[in-house]
Formats: structure tokens, C-alpha cells, sequence
């Protein structure tokens, strides 16, 4: 075991015990968190007070400067998975006011279904996840906060897994809704043209959580109702973007949203219609949806908003998704999506965004043809996937528990350290 100096084992103590991953004790059927979850805690980790708890002496991310093995001890800390484990549940929920319109062969249906996955904070007794089917008991330590993961277009839903397994194991739970018709396996197939409805969605899903009784009443009670935030990837980040900013479309009720690679190159400036704490993540070398878009979103919402860049990340870096020997993995993805038809319902989604806003709201002037730009990737998947996660982590730590200074000393390290990753902020 390697021993390191009292200063670097105390600087990765403070880390720790900001983040609140400090020792767990099994009490019953549950565990019981010893850790610190507060906003004291981070007052403590940046004024130096002595820390009660040391559980990260003899990490590597502790080394001393100069050994060849430093890293960016907030970067590494937010990466990593906290104290709990996660499992997850599978529920189809059906909504009843609201129809899933006609596609191509598919007449269209009445009420609107969703099959949803939740991940949820568990005891760490395993490294796998259980099955669902096992209904391991949600951990002691709530509420927690609640969050809703949009997926993107021709998806089956399994990228939420990257984000929301990291999430729970930080004490967040997560349903990701398999949407009605931008799903790979959609009636009629997977059309944009329903992105308008999927915010209405993401509220239910979440309402639905929040009210499970029975034999998931546990799951319920460990929702915190007044701490809810939004996440979602390409098509998906669109149905975040809409569900923050529209005037119609936004969902009511939430303090928090992330929008990771959000196809938004036609979104208009009548659009942003309220301030709400966002993030949005892009990378500079995406070939599904350019730099331009998210970096307009940027431009044209309301304060505060961080846009951070990561330079020559790609779409599918957020999928974890790496393919060696080629220029950029994104190029293969967009033949897969061009084979699959991508542009029908081009209109339904533009009349759904101008829908109570007027004409404004949807401009394609800014948007080159889907796949059309070539890029040189150069970051890889396994460093863009842990930026994402850390960027995530840190945005709903601050806006939904209070932890601000969790994002002022990541956006300072990046800063500092990071010549691949480049912080836009607007407050």
C-alpha cells in the first residue's frame, strides 16, 4: 500500500467528505449513511477545517504532485460512483388524457404508454446491479432527489444506464421512459415529429413515480417531491431544452436540467421563455448534431445556463461508445441513422414548436443536413463519458441540493488543468 503525505491524504478526505461519500453502516434493512450530506460539508472541504473521516488515503488521485500519477482530484471525485449501490425497477405506465398521434402504418392509439426503467439507490452489496425482478429495498439516507432521462431517436433506451447508474450510486433516482414513437422499435418507426409531446412524458413518468404504492411504496416514500431535474441526449436533449424553455411545453415543477449533445440548431430565440439553472454538454467534434446548435442554446437562454465544450468530443462519446481505426465513431452511427429515415415528421416537430409561441420559435436557417460535416475525433469515449458524468453530477449537486461550490471548484480545476474541455457561463 502506498503511504502518502498528511496534506494529500487530507486534501482527498475534504474531497470526500464535500461529496458526502463517506462510510456507510448496514442498520436493518437498510443502510444507514455516516457521511456528511450537506451544504456545512462543502464550507468545510474549502476553508481546510479538519476532516472527521479519512476514507480515500492511499488513492491514487491523492498522489503527491510530481509523482507522474496526479489527476484532477474534483474531476476524479465527481467520476467516480458514491457510497450506495443501485438497482433498478421496470414499470409501464400508461397515460390516459394525452393520445399518441398516427405514423405511417400506425393509426395511432388513444392514451399514450410507456414502458419506464428506474434506478435507485440500494445497498452495496453486489457490483452488478440485481435484476429488476429482485426488487432489492431502496437504502435509507432519502429523499432523494428525482430526475427523468429523455432518450434520443431510433434509441432503446439503454444509454440512460451510463448517467443514471452513476447517479444513484450518489443518492438520485432516475426513471427513463421508453418514449411512444422515437423509439428504435416504434410503430409505423421512429419519427421526430413526436418530440413536442415527450416533456408531458417526462412530467408523468415522474408524477408516477412519485405516487407508486403497493409493493414499490418504498420507492415512492424516497422521492424527494421538491427536488426534480432532467437530463437527455441528442433528440432527447431537445425534449429537455423544450421542457425547460418553452412557453407551452415546459413542465412545471423542476429546479434542474442537463441537455447533452441537444439537437437544437432551429430552435428560436421566442423559445426561452423563463431562466432555469441548465447545463448543457456538447462536444466539438460531433458530426450528429454540430457545435453551432448547443452553442446557440447557449446564446439565447436566459441566465444561468453553463455551456461546456469538450474539444473533439463526439455524439456517441456520450454512449460510450469508441470504434478503433476510424476518424470519428460518429460517422458510422450516421449512416446507421440515415439508413433509418430520420427527417419524417419534420413538420409535425416544427408545428409543435411553434405552437403557442409563433413562427419564430422554429428557424432552420442555422442547420447544415444531417451528417453532412466531417471532424476529427480526439478525445476518447472513456475520458468523455467521465467529464459527462462529473459535469451531470456536479450541475444537480448545486441546483438541487445546494452544493454550489461543488461546481465553482470543478469549473475552476477544468479550467486550471483540462486543455480539452472549455467552460461557457452565464449567471
Amino acid at each position: 500500500m502506498r503511504h502518502y503525505e498528511s496534506h494529500q491524504a487530507l486534501e482527498c478526505t475534504r474531497l470526500l467528505v464535500a461529496l458526502g461519500l463517506g462510510l456507510c453502516a448496514v442498520t436493518g434493512g437498510c443502510m444507514e449513511s455516516t457521511a456528511p450530506g450537506d451544504a456545512a460539508s462543502l464550507l468545510t472541504a474549502e476553508h481546510g477545517e479538519a476532516a472527521t473521516r479519512s476514507t480515500g488515503v492511499g488513492d491514487e488521485r491523492c498522489a503527491p504532485r510530481g509523482s507522474g500519477q496526479e489527476r484532477s482530484p474534483w474531476l476524479e471525485a465527481l467520476a467516480e460512483d458514491g457510497p450506495y449501490g443501485f438497482a433498478t425497477r421496470d414499470f409501464v405506465f400508461v397515460d390516459e388524457t394525452r393520445p399518441t398521434p398516427a405514423n405511417g402504418t400506425f393509426p395511432g392509439a388513444p392514451t399514450r404508454t410507456l414502458p419506464a426503467r428506474v434506478w435507485y439507490p440500494a445497498r452495496p452489496l453486489t457490483a452488478v446491479s440485481p435484476p429488476p425482478n429482485e426488487r432489492a429495498p431502496v437504502v435509507c439516507g432519502g429523499p432523494f432527489p428525482l430526475l427523468g432521462y429523455a432518450h434520443g431517436l431510433t434509441s432503446l433506451g439503454d444509454n440512460a444506464r451510463f448517467f443514471a447508474e452513476h447517479l444513484a450510486t450518489h443518492g438520485y433516482i432516475t426513471v427513463a421512459p421508453l418514449f411512444p414513437l422515437t423509439n428504435a422499435n416504434a410503430p409505423g418507426g421512429p419519427t421526430i415529429g413526436d418530440v413536442p409531446n415527450q416533456p408531458a412524458d417526462l412530467s408523468f413518468v415522474m408524477q408516477q413515480v412519485a405516487a407508486l404504492g403497493g409493493a414499490d411504496a418504498d420507492l415512492a416514500e424516497a422521492v424527494d417531491p421538491e427536488r426534480r431535474g432532467i437530463m437527455g441526449l441528442s433528440a432527447g436533449g431537445l425534449t429537455v431544452l423544450l421542457a425547460v424553455y418553452h412557453p407551452v411545453l415546459k413542465i412545471e415543477g423542476i429546479q434542474a436540467a442537463v441537455a447533452m449533445a441537444p439537437l437544437s440548431c432551429f430552435l428560436g430565440a421566442p423559445i426561452y421563455s423563463r431562466p432555469l439553472s441548465s447545463l448543457v454538454l456538447a462536444g466539438t467534434s460531433d458530426e450528429l448534431v454540430p457545435i453551432a446548435g448547443p452553442r446557440g442554446v447557449f446564446e439565447n437562454a436566459p441566465a444561468p445556463v453553463t455551456l461546456i465544450e469538450l474539444t473533439g468530443g463526439i455524439h456517441t462519446g456520450f454512449m460510450a461508445r469508441e470504434t478503433p481505426f476510424v476518424a470519428n465513431t460518429d460517422t458510422l452511427e450516421c449512416e446507421r441513422l440515415l439508413s433509418a429515415g430520420p427527417g419524417r415528421g419534420g413538420a409535425a416537430l416544427a408545428a409543435g414548436i411553434i405552437n403557442g409561441v409563433g413562427p419564430g420559435a422554429f428557424n432552420p436557417t442555422g442547420c447544415t443536413p444531417l451528417c453532412s460535416q466531417r471532424y476529427t475525433q480526439t478525445m476518447g469515449a472513456t475520458r468523455q463519458l467521465k467529464l459527462a458524468r462529473a459535469a451531470t453530477l456536479a450541475h444537480f449537486e448545486a441546483s438541487l441540493r445546494g452544493r454550489e461550490n461543488v461546481v465553482r471548484l470543478l469549473t475552476r480545476e477544468l479550467a486550471e488543468e483540462a486543455q480539452d474541455v472549455e467552460v461557457l457561463t452565464k449567471r
